[in-house]
């Protein structure tokens, strides 16, 4: 599996790819902006990401702003989805409405993060077994 994280802060970043260790390969994103440069030049190469986990409050284009041009990005390619997990602290109804129903992502987890939920998503989701 190949992974995407991106969220503004480090100790989140590495939050994540512990629990992805041994399990994906991790790249790094910390803004929006780098998250798509990262996710077309995946798809240029037809290295798609499996998994990308967003954090929604970023300074400069936020998660929902990215994922809106992610999947802007992926429809342009047959076939290429990522699973999209947005990772935030944010509980507001209004952004969980915004990331599911109108962004498109496929999850939703509120920080702080716990291992056992974090991995009863990728089995969710067939990500992990």
């Amino acid at each position: 599996m190949k992974a995407l994280i991106v969220d503004d802060v480090e100790m989140n970043r590495e939050l994540l790819a512990i629990f992805l260790e041994g399990r994906a390969a991790v790249v790094f994103a910390e803004s929006g902006e780098e998250a798509l440069r990262l996710v077309a030049d995946a798809l240029k190469t037809d290295a798609y990401f499996d998994l990308i986990c967003m954090d929604i409050l970023m300074p400069g284009m936020d998660g929902h702003e990215a994922l809106k041009k992610i999947r802007e990005m992926e429809a342009a390619c047959d076939g290429a989805r990522a699973t999209v997990f947005m990772v935030t602290s944010s509980s507001s109804p209004d952004d969980m409405f915004d990331a599911l129903i109108q962004g498109g992502c496929d999850d939703y987890l509120t920080k702080p993060l716990m291992q056992k939920s974090f991995s009863d998503l990728l089995c969710k989701h067939g990500l992990m077994t």
